[in-house]
């Protein structure tokens, strides 16, 4: 995480809610003899949702067929998944074992049952009428205790989602819901309401996928960042961006509008016990290169519109303005964050540096073309 959720975070009710179905049913299970409604609760008079929607029926059905023969067995299935539902302690101590499924038959059984869950389960009206709640609503508590914040809290480079006026909860559009633990390795926690945090697209599909926060590739156990109250891991205050900007000679022969040598992301201040958590954060969903590569590639661009420097002293004074105070936005406005630390380190270099620096933004004040650049260097 890169930014702290705030200690009135709430978990999603709707995974709470199929996830105690789920608890249920495996107790349930352990003396029953028959697949029947007896397995799932009751709710206000009526069926349980997993019993009533035919589809998730099945699923269950399913999962159902997998289970041990025999009872002492289905209760330590229980027993493994009930008493592993403190998911937090996984992420801080590589000590405590991860809950193993010894049969493939059931690991397969329980991903298609809460990979269903997950995906269809969650939106039928009946559930959302036993939960009381909806994914939907639960985004926009979780956009309330957050300052109203649409920007994502992973990596601060992308919007999670925009709210239309007019529109109830229900109707408005939700961002992404990124499983902590991803579901393929971790099947019984698809549906964990501590398992979950709204993510931006890139954060969710591109850049993690089904990568493990808690084994390297060799499968060692490793420490990672748990986002949600009461750990709320963050890396922020670590944050510190580096440029190298070219020198005249490499502009005179490559191409003068990349004027960066190099932009690099470092959490070099970052306590040694921190250390290896953002080194996890940095493998799975690839921020600080995301942030490097955007920031050469606007470099001149953004800090022309940032600033507005009207000569060399307006643009040393608004640099120094900008640098020692984080603006009020910086966890609302995309890219806010990791500008205000360019600023940060530009502030405090010295004038040689900056006026070779101001010569390259002034070329992008005037909007000198190709054409002219080649005359200059020529």
């Amino acid at each position: 995480m890169l930014f702290p959720l705030h200690q009135t975070t709430p978990r999603c009710a709707v995974f709470e809610f199929l996830n105690s179905e789920l608890l249920y049913f495996l107790r349930a299970s352990i003396t029953s003899e028959n697949f029947s409604e007896t397995l799932f609760r009751a709710h206000a008079g009526a069926p349980s949702v997993c019993w009533s929607n035919r589809p998730t029926r099945e699923w269950f059905h399913q999962l159902w067929k997998s289970l041990p023969k025999v009872s002492q067995d289905r209760q330590n299935l229980f027993d493994t998944i009930n008493n592993t539902q403190d998911i937090q302690v996984f992420f801080d101590d590589t000590k405590t074992a991860l809950p193993i499924l010894e049969s493939d038959i059931v690991f397969e059984a329980m991903k298609s049952l809460t990979t269903h869950l997950f995906t269809r389960t969650k939106d039928l009206a009946d559930t959302k009428l036993q939960a009381n709640s909806s994914i939907e609503s639960h985004y926009q508590q979780f956009k309330c205790a957050n300052s109203n914040s649409e920007l994502c809290p992973l990596c601060g480079t992308a919007l999670l989602s925009q709210n239309r006026v007019h529109l109830s909860d229900e109707e408005q559009w939700r961002a992404d819901y990124d499983h902590v633990l991803c579901k393929d390795k971790y099947p019984i926690y698809s549906v964990h309401p501590g398992n979950f945090v709204p993510t931006c697209h890139i954060c969710n599909s591109k850049a993690k996928g089904a990568k493990d926060l808690l084994r390297d590739k060799d499968g060692n156990r490793r420490r990672a960042f748990y986002p949600l109250p009461p750990a709320q891991e963050c890396c922020y205050r670590y944050a510190e961006v580096f440029v190298t900007p070219k020198k005249k000679a490499e502009l005179i022969t490559g191409y003068w509008a990349e004027p960066l040598a190099e932009a690099y992301v470092s959490f070099q201040s970052a306590p040694p016990d921190v250390k290896p958590k953002i080194d996890v954060w940095e493998e799975v969903y690839k921020v600080p290169s995301r942030v490097e590569q955007h920031i050469t590639t606007h470099f001149c661009e953004h800090i022309a519109a940032d600033l507005r420097p009207t000569n060399f002293n307006d643009f040393h004074g608004q640099l120094i303005r900008f640098a020692n105070a984080m603006p009020l936005d910086y966890r609302s406005m995309e890219w806010r964050f990791w500008w205000q630390r360019v600023y940060e380190h530009l502030s405090k270099q010295d004038q040689d540096f900056l006026r070779d620096l101001w010569s390259l933004i002034d070329w992008k004040i005037r909007e000198k073309s190709d054409e002219d650049m080649d005359l200059v260097f020529s």
